[in-house]
């Protein structure tokens, strides 16, 4: 008789704990709706929380606009009904964009969940020029990476074995990806600590065996001559593998949201095509015989792209369709070979050729000489200022692109191979 009174008693507080219907309670009083915050500011958490069981602990979360967490949370333990919150809170996500987020606390009494919280305001930091890097050789076996001081004098930061292909700069974890060629490594270095944070080896004896690297949404893209086309985030972890095996070697690439662009050139029929792979899966959609040995790929929108080459010593450049898989063939540049190219703008591009720089407006296909007292090797463009950082040879010209006007002549010993800018963010 005792031990059936005991199992119901047991049955009974059972099914009073599970019919517990009521939820704890938060009352957040600062920080207040719509308030407006910047990276670096410090958010004043008050609350007060109180439930009728004991309450474990409270969890506070920054949120975006889509509910997806954006910096550090806290815990705080509570072990009470009621418990009053106050903290504050360093927002230490210095690349947060302007717009709205949530300040979020949430607690659990083992039964019911609460979550409260409020709309606050974040204005971005503005983006500014962190540094200048110019790549020179200083012979056949070495990378040089240089800064340019506020006299425009080069101070050496380190050096890297091998060869070189391309390069980008990852300004938001502050990196250096460099691509050796035929002997040299792909690189990965940290700015802050001038040191690799990882290194892929070359694998060819003779042949090259990487091509072109482009950096796109903080992953760098990189092309391997052995048909192979790989991302890599700032961990040095790989992020997208193209599909494989393909029967061409890729060379020049871009990346957007949809598609990785790539040229991918035909030894045994010596053809040059565009192939088109799905991003991310890797997976191939189609190719196009483009016909020119590609310099530059630059992307319009995720199903365009302009492409700067040549074909047979003259510079050509075509704007190519994913949707019809056609090219028109904007413009012929006559016993002018193209370099490289970058944006301006949405509609205008800067062109190095063995004749010099030039500006290209895609809108009303329009062609300018800027400058061809000499030969242009590669460009850099700081949107924040208006400059346009130009490799001769030996010397870096800086121009207010697209004026004609030269700012600044560089004179270097060694040869310069690329010039690299670094942001804040």
């Amino acid at each position: 008789m005792k031990l059936h009174l005991y199992i119901l008693l047991s049955l009974l507080l059972f099914s009073c704990k599970k019919k517990d219907n009521t939820e704890p309670t938060i009352n957040i009083t600062s920080p207040a709706s719509g308030k407006l915050f910047m990276p670096g500011d410090t958010i004043k958490v008050e609350a007060d929380i109180s439930d009728n069981d004991v309450l474990p602990s409270v969890t506070f979360k920054l949120l975006d606009a889509v509910y997806t967490p954006v910096d550090h949370q806290e815990s705080f333990a509570i072990n009470a009904t009621s418990y009053h919150l106050s903290f504050s809170y360093l927002i230490e996500n210095n690349y947060l964009a302007s717009g709205s987020y949530f300040v979020t606390l949430s607690t659990t009494d083992g039964v019911n969940y609460k979550n409260e919280y409020r709309t606050i305001q974040i204005n971005e930091i503005p983006r500014t020029l962190k540094a200048v890097y110019v790549l020179t050789q200083p012979d056949s076996n070495h990378v040089s990476i240089n800064k340019l001081d506020s006299t425009n004098q080069f101070v050496h930061q380190f050096d890297l074995s091998g060869d070189y292909s391309s390069s980008t700069i990852n300004s938001r974890y502050s990196e250096l990806d460099v691509a050796g060629k035929t002997y040299g490594a792909f690189n990965q270095v940290d700015l802050n600590s001038n040191l690799v944070l990882f290194s892929i080896p070359a694998y060819n004896l003779t042949l090259p065996s990487f091509r072109n690297l482009f950096l796109r949404n903080n992953l760098a893209f990189i092309s391997y001559f052995d048909g192979n086309i790989k991302a890599f985030d700032n961990g040095g972890q790989q992020q997208f593998h193209s599909e494989q095996p393909v029967y061409y070697q890729p060379g020049a690439i871009c990346a957007n949201d949809k598609y990785v662009f790539a040229e991918a050139y035909y030894q045994s029929p010596d053809e040059h095509r565009l192939a088109v792979i799905f991003y991310p899966s890797g997976v191939a959609r189609q190719e196009y015989n483009i016909g020119i040995d590609v310099a530059s790929i630059l992307s319009i929108d995720d199903n365009n792209v302009i492409i700067f080459g040549n074909k047979s010593g003259n510079g050509k450049i075509y704007l190519y369709d994913v949707v019809s898989n056609g090219a028109n063939d904007f413009q012929t540049l006559f016993g002018n070979v193209i370099y490289s190219a970058v944006a301006i703008d949405n509609d205008r591009y800067a062109i190095a050729t063995s004749n010099g720089l030039y500006s290209y407006q895609k809108s009303i296909n329009n062609l300018i000489p800027i400058d061809v007292s000499e030969s242009i090797y590669s460009l850099e463009y700081n949107d924040l200022n208006g400059v346009l950082f130009c490799s001769t040879g030996r010397k870096i010209k800086e121009y207010d692109f697209p004026q004609s006007g030269v700012l600044n002549s560089i004179l270097s010993t060694d040869s310069i191979l690329n010039v690299r800018i670094q942001f804040s963010k």
